[in-house]
């Protein structure tokens, strides 16, 4: 209606085309993932459209005046959301400092692997702030022109690849960055010396006691949550596992980098995805995940299939 009394013949296909624009995206594609980031923006041009015809009736309307101020209205409503957004999500100045370093180290790490087979090895050491506001976009941007493996039985995998590159030191002949601090690269004999690493690990861990048992044997201690599985197989760690962490002052959820959506009645939850974080060697499982440092009133960790709780256990934080 507003298009007929406003635009003539001419722009009205324009207009047309602007707001339809993202259906003809949608449509062949009907069958594209649920939950791709940003897809919104293919639809676009429909609020573009109503906002513009809404602005003509306005001009033609009540005149000039009435724009105007609706104009510095949405630029002071800009203005005020970015810094909303800026205060919401303001970094943490060491954690950056450290994730450029990361990145500087990724770079000069291509340079040698180019063209290359490598294996991405999870960490014993992973970064709870991480677990949904990864870098792993841009962490694969700098591996750009290598041949990218990651596989939940390590050992199978570092037969077929080149070279290995993980956030775990070890002092090993394999070592081909010995000055970096964050990410190493090891050529592909290193995979004996990690191993070792994954071993003394395991056994540290499985020497106390469990807080929990049932799908998995979890561990509690020294600020992180581990999950250790023997004996394991490919199909116990291809369903994620999640962990609700209650913080006894759910203020603390505030400075959280997790999405609003993992941030409900004061729980705050993530996923540790195995092929990620995980580690399977040796017929046995191990995920190390490190926990908040503000204080908890308890845990729950399980796992979902098809949004359906397969085991879940609550673990006091005491």
């Amino acid at each position: 209606f507003l298009a007929r009394r406003l635009l003539a013949r001419r722009r009205r296909m324009l207009l047309a085309t602007l707001a339809l624009s993202g259906f003809f995206w949608t449509l062949p594609m009907r069958n594209n993932a649920a939950n791709h980031d940003h897809e919104a923006l293919f639809y676009v041009g429909v609020p573009l459209v109503f906002y513009s015809l809404l602005l003509l009736y306005v001009h033609k309307r009540w005149g000039h005046g009435p724009v105007v101020g609706l104009a510095v209205a949405a630029l002071l409503a800009f203005v005020v959301s970015t810094f909303q957004m800026n205060y919401r999500w303001r970094p943490d100045v060491p954690a950056s400092e450290s994730r450029l370093a990361a990145l500087a180290e990724l770079g000069s790490i291509r340079e040698t692997t180019r063209g290359k087979v490598v294996l991405l090895l999870p960490s014993v050491k992973p970064d709870w702030s991480r677990q949904d506001k990864d870098s792993r976009h841009e962490r694969t941007y700098y591996r750009a022109g290598t041949i990218l493996m990651r596989r939940l039985d390590v050992e199978a995998a570092a037969r077929a690849a080149d070279f290995l590159v993980t956030r775990d030191r070890v002092e090993s002949d394999a070592l081909l960055t010995p000055g970096n601090e964050h990410v190493f690269l090891y050529d592909s004999a290193g995979m004996d010396d990690l191993m070792e690493l994954y071993r003394t690990t395991y056994q540290r861990v499985v020497s106390g006691e469990p807080v929990a048992r049932s799908y998995f044997d979890v561990y509690l201690g020294d600020g992180a949550l581990i999950h250790v599985k023997d004996p394991c197989v490919r199909e116990d760690v291809l369903r994620r596992v999640f962990v609700e962490v209650v913080p006894e002052d759910p203020k603390d959820l505030r400075g959280e980098v997790l999405p609003r959506w993992r941030r409900r009645d004061g729980i705050g939850k993530v996923f540790i995805h195995f092929w990620r974080s995980g580690v399977l060697f040796e017929g046995k499982c191990m995920a190390i995940l490190p926990l908040p440092d503000y204080p908890v009133s308890s845990y729950m960790t399980g796992q979902e299939k098809r949004d359906r709780d397969v085991w879940k256990v609550r673990i006091p934080a005491r």
